[in-house]
Parts: C-alpha cells; structure tokens; sequence
C-alpha cells in the first residue's frame, strides 16, 4: 500500500513537471488586431530605492520585449511601465516621460518612445503589466542587434530624469536568459 502511494506522488509530481509553464517567448495570434505577438516569457526588471520616505519601498521600471508580426512586417518593441510601491503623492514625477536610457555595460542605449499604444502596434492585451498597478506603458522601437548586445551584457540600468536630477533604476530581476531565449527565438533556434 506504501509502494503504491509512492507511485502516486511520484506519478503526479511527474506530471506537475510535465504541466509546468514554458520557458520560451509566447506567440499568439491576437484576433481583434489580426497581429502575431511573440513575446518575451519574463521581463526585465530595474528598481531604485526609495527608503528616503519609508523602509523597503521602491520605483520601479518594468521593461518587457514583443514582435509585433502584422501581414509580414515585424516591428520589434520594447514596453516599460514606469511604477511605484510609493503613495501617489510621492510616485516619479519623469521629467522627460518618454525617454529612458537603458545602459548595457558601457554602452548607453536611448530609448524614446514612438507615440503608439499597444494597441496601434497591434497588442490588444496587456503585455507583463504589473500586477495592481494603474500604469501607463511607454512603448520604445528597438531592432534585434540591440536586443542580443542587451542579453549578452554583463551589466544593465535604466537612467531617467525625474525632476532636474539624474535617476539611476537597478536591475533588480534578472531576465537576461529570457531576453536571449527571445533573441535565438526570433533568430530561428526553436
């Protein structure tokens, strides 16, 4: 009886495993836009500390990765939510709001935003918005050698202005595997 209830466990924990969430980019087929999405499986993730006002809070930038396919042309973007864990009063107030610089080792990547939603690139569904957050997505044109130059990178920030001062944002988690998985995705390894 103890042997077959071995089994059992062992049995579902095999297919736990077998259920378990891919770890390759997404690729749906939005039907309201007609667009084919792929989408990098986790985003990066930068923050800066805030404890200036309270202990353990923090801004965040959320900087996720899509193609967008519609009808054979692909538009790679990248699509940043600006964030806090701050009371709306005290939450970053950018001082160029549709400018970021991302900085991959010495290399300083700038980032200005295109004037289209999600939505006018053809993501209808929020992609990696965070959770319990009202942000706006700011959404920032790249091309496939940044992305690769970006993964590849021993070190990454995010810079921006907020008021008259320079703001510095910490990778804060790591998805660089996810973002190279995207790259040799988009680049044919499947």
């Amino acid at each position: 009886m103890a042997i077959c209830a071995g089994v059992a466990l062992l049995a579902g924990g095999l297919a736990g495993c077998a259920s378990a969430p891919s770890s390759t980019p997404s690729e749906i087929l939005d039907e309201r836009t007609g667009a084919t999405i792929t989408a990098v499986d986790k985003p990066l993730v930068f923050a800066r500390d805030r404890s200036e006002r309270a202990a353990n809070l923090r801004d965040y930038v959320t900087v996720a990765t899509a193609s967008v396919n519609r009808g054979g042309k692909r538009e790679l973007v990248l699509v940043a939510y600006i964030w806090s864990t701050l009371d709306a009063r005290y939450e970053p107030a950018l001082a160029d709001a549709d400018a970021l610089v991302l900085v991959a080792d010495d290399r300083r990547i700038r980032l200005s935003a295109n004037g289209k939603t999600p939505h006018e690139l053809g993501i209808d569904n929020a992609l990696d918005v965070p959770v319990g957050q009202s942000v706006k997505p700011l959404v920032f044109p790249t091309d496939l050698a940044t992305l690769r130059f970006v993964a590849a990178a021993r070190s990454l920030q995010i810079q921006t202005r907020v008021a008259d001062a320079a703001v510095t944002y910490d990778l804060w988690e790591d998805q660089r595997p996810a973002l190279d998985r995207f790259v040799r995705f988009l680049d044919g390894e499947r």
